[in-house]
């Protein structure tokens, strides 16, 4: 008689444990999916660092000379990486420096030239006067038997034949302006083609040195001395790091209070243990990580599998966190994006600001200014 109760407060004990795991994977699942979709922090770790990564180029065709620089080693925006032997494009700069020559001294004849035909002109209009004067003294003096008819007929003859000697005398001088007209030795369009050969000579040959566009640090060298190098070919390249962004793949899911200018909280092990940076919500990129793959999704197959997407956000990296702790392109963070104010902040909006630097070179800037100087110089020694 006593084993009923004890059964039924096993029966008891054994539906109480149930619904105690019920109630836990319950409130699990509710702690769960307000951990996920709820709280007003949306977090990835599916980022890294991102930074502008210039590509060190070949501008002309030749033969490294000299490597200046190695992997690692911080350079300066104006500094020389590379030479390349100057022979043959010097040997291309002085055929070129002879021709600009030649082409002023070719100018100066084509202007005296003109001044010749002109004083030729001149003297044959001078002789078509005087026999145009004689002619009419010959015509009124022949009546009276003063002169030859002979001696008229031949001074009609001279001077029909001075006429055709003046006509292409006149021709000539048409030809010859042709070549000058609105011109000067300066700008003669033959001159102004010789220089502008002869100034790109010169830029080519300066371009056989390499100089640094921007300040960063040297990664990835490709190049070794005595290798034959090719326009275009990449050479380095120069990593800028004092302007690094936060590039994290967030899922589209959680997109919806993500905003521009939310404050964000990065997560780096770099150095040993967590180090946090702190940034902003700088922009989300108008279109999702498949878009520019190799092999796009192509929906319209009707192999059609739902997939949640990842759209990159752009977030801001502090200058002078970076300058205590630096950072390098393609060290993997986490982030953190506070969306609990997300109502004061405006969606598809960029805030990304074009002012660094590395986005612009001056170091082109002058080397037509270097050329067209030398290039006058050798006009003005050839006048």
């Amino acid at each position: 008689m006593k084993t009923v109760p004890v059964k039924h407060a096993r029966i008891r004990h054994h539906r109480l444990r149930g619904v105690g795991i019920l109630s836990g994977i319950t409130l699990l699942s509710l702690l769960s999916y307000w951990y996920l979709f709820l709280r007003p922090v949306v977090e990835s770790d599916d980022a890294y660092v991102t930074g502008n990564i210039i590509p060190v180029q070949a501008l002309t065709p030749g033969i490294v000379s000299d490597v200046l620089v190695e992997d690692t080693l911080p350079v300066h925006r104006g500094q020389l990486l590379i030479k390349e032997e100057h022979n043959l494009s010097q040997l291309r700069l002085l055929k070129a420096e002879s021709t600009l020559a030649q082409a002023v001294r070719s100018t100066s004849g084509l202007f005296h030239q003109v001044d010749m035909e002109r004083a030729e002109i001149a003297a044959l209009q001078a002789k078509q006067e005087r026999l145009t004067h004689d002619l009419a003294r010959y015509r009124s003096a022949e009546p009276s038997g003063a002169v030859s008819a002979q001696l008229v007929s031949d001074t009609q003859d001279e001077l029909d034949e001075l006429n055709r000697t003046l006509d292409k005398a006149a021709a000539r001088l048409h030809q010859a302006q042709a070549l000058v007209t609105g011109t000067s030795r300066l700008n003669n369009p033959f001159v102004a083609k010789a220089k502008a050969e002869f100034m790109e000579a010169h830029i080519e040959n300066q371009r056989a040195n390499i100089y640094s566009p921007v300040e960063g640090y040297i990664s990835n060298r490709q190049v070794q001395a005595g290798e034959q190098i090719q326009t275009g070919q990449k050479l380095m390249a120069i990593v800028p790091l004092d302007d690094l962004w936060v590039t994290a793949n967030i899922k589209e899911t959680r997109l919806a209070d993500v905003r521009t200018g939310e404050t964000v909280e990065i997560v780096s092990h770099t150095y040993g243990k967590e180090h946090a940076y702190h940034g902003k919500v700088l922009g989300l990129d108008p279109s999702g990580g498949s878009t520019f793959s190799l092999f796009p999704a192509n929906n319209a197959t009707g192999n059609y599998i739902h997939i949640v997407e990842r759209i990159p956000v752009r977030i801001s990296l502090s200058r002078s966190e970076l300058t205590d702790h630096p950072l390098r392109p393609g060290m993997s963070v986490k982030v953190k994006i506070d969306t609990s104010h997300h109502d004061e902040f405006q969606t598809l909006v960029s805030k990304v600001v074009l002012t660094d630097p590395s986005y612009a070179t001056a170091l082109y800037e002058k080397e037509v200014d270097i050329a067209q100087e030398a290039a006058d110089k050798i006009i003005r020694g050839n006048l």
